[in-house]
């Protein structure tokens, strides 16, 4: 018995007619809105999921609904399988879910298969262009992967843009960027050969080839790469034998003209561990930085996630939120699946008490915000040669002026406090931070090199 991809998109639009008889619209559009029916025999009916997380509760709690379900549907009740393609998607076909599951049990190894029996992964498929919400911190970095993404790879010759190398701290958006660029090329040239791994995977995989003396494979799986994407390129420094592997690979993915894409937590001249002959590499192709989210684009990122999690939240919630929760877009989305669950397992409106009451975790204690402003004014400071007395007096001299602007400016990035807080710290009105705060936000999009010495502050900062 075969049904049509209509066939099956009809059999899931009755369960959910049939779901929502005995649960809330809110419940069956969080755990069924993006569920897929793949495939449908008289043995299995197998779903998948977009993550774990879902899938986990799907299986716990609506298993046994689904099977009475489609038995009414049907006539006749088929084993109920679900999958989690967020590690990519998978090849229905009955082989590969038998290989699938016994990766998902353990049983294999993914790197152990070879090329003829690996799943086809897309990586993440619902990291997309379209879905990754743009702002000032990141606008230039968006705009340069894009580029790369949009290239002709069947007449790939140009450089310009090889390698592409983004850097930002952890959360802010960069591997979101790296699974984008994969759908797009695997979605415009799916004969190409795309390898995306993590640096510390990719240390792991050689360091094993290495022991194993069996490098081979590891140099063909990687060298033959139309398009290279590692994440977290870090990994690579500080290890002899990995670097001189990995800058082979590098010459050999670069003089085949092929496309290679890194992500790092720092720029190439900050990786002091890094072989100079890598380090010059990296710095011959493009360098793009993203930075935390500003105000504006952590309420646009909420609004996203909220709707995306039929998660139905005031505006006053959606600032105090991008007030309060400002280390990285992770916790953005973190605080929008914990106000879900709450809605989901407690019911109830989710008002403005509701969420400070709830979200203690993603919220740091002012204290440590205190003192953060005191590390902001020190390396401010020592950037730019002026004490702290300076920064914090009534002198309106450039020389002074600019530090105290950048200080404003950073405490926005890296702490909870207010703009009235953060005036008082540095003796000025809410008036004059929101002014100091505009004042370097037009200076870093008009000069890259006053951006690079800001930005390089806040790493600092966030580092410590």
């Amino acid at each position: 018995m075969n049904f049509s991809a209509i066939d099956l998109e009809g059999i899931r639009s009755m369960l959910i007619e049939l779901l929502l008889k005995e649960n809330s619209s809110t419940a069956v559009n969080l755990w069924f809105g993006d569920l897929k029916l793949a495939s449908l025999d008289e043995n299995e009916a197998v779903f998948v999921s977009p993550t774990d997380l879902k899938k986990k509760i799907i299986q716990q709690r609506f298993a046994l609904s689904i099977a009475d379900h489609l038995n009414e549907i049907l006539g006749f009740e088929p084993s109920v399988v679900i999958h989690s393609s967020e590690q990519g998607e998978i090849d229905l076909s009955r082989k590969n879910l038998e290989t699938f599951e016994k990766i998902e049990k353990g049983e294999i190894n993914p790197a152990s298969l070879s090329p003829s029996e690996q799943i086809p992964n897309n990586y993440r498929s619902e990291y997309t262009f379209e879905n990754f919400v743009v702002g000032s911190s990141n606008k230039f970095a968006n705009s340069a992967a894009v580029a790369v993404a949009n290239q002709d790879f069947d007449n790939f010759t140009k450089k310009e843009y090889n390698p592409l190398f983004i850097y930002g701290p952890s959360g802010v958006g960069k591997t979101h960027l790296l699974y984008a660029i994969v759908n797009r090329i695997s979605k415009n040239f799916p004969n190409k050969k795309i390898v995306y791994i993590k640096g510390e995977e990719f240390a792991n995989q050689l360091f094993t080839a290495i022991s194993k003396h069996n490098t081979a494979d590891f140099k063909n799986k990687y060298r033959t790469a139309d398009v290279l994407l590692i994440d977290d390129i870090h990994f690579v420094a500080g290890k002899e034998s990995l670097q001189e592997e990995f800058f082979n690979t590098f010459n050999a993915i670069y003089d085949a003209n092929k496309q290679m894409i890194f992500t790092s937590d720092r720029p190439p001249h900050e990786m002091k561990s890094l072989e100079d002959r890598l380090r010059t590499r990296f710095m011959a192709g493009l360098i793009v930085d993203i930075q935390l989210p500003d105000y504006d684009l952590r309420c646009a990122i909420l609004q996203q996630k909220s709707i995306m999690n039929h998660l139905n939240i005031s505006n006053e919630i959606i600032s105090y939120l991008a007030e309060n929760v400002t280390s990285s877009i992770r916790q953005l989305e973190g605080v929008v699946k914990k106000l879900g669950a709450i809605q989901l397992l407690e019911g109830g409106e989710i008002n403005i008490e509701r969420v400070k009451s709830s979200i203690h975790e993603f919220v740091p204690k002012k204290d440590s915000d205190t003192k953060k402003m005191d590390d902001i004014i020190l390396a401010v400071s020592k950037k730019f040669g002026v004490t702290r007395d300076d920064i914090l007096s009534t002198k309106r001299n450039k020389e002074i002026a600019v530090p105290r602007h950048i200080c404003v400016y950073v405490a926005r990035q890296c702490t909870q406090l207010s703009q009235s807080q953060i005036g008082k710290v540095i003796n000025r009105d809410r008036t004059t931070v929101i002014s100091s705060e505009s004042f370097v936000k037009d200076l870093i999009e008009k000069d890259s090199s006053f951006a690079y010495e800001v930005n390089s502050i806040i790493r600092e900062v966030s580092s410590t």
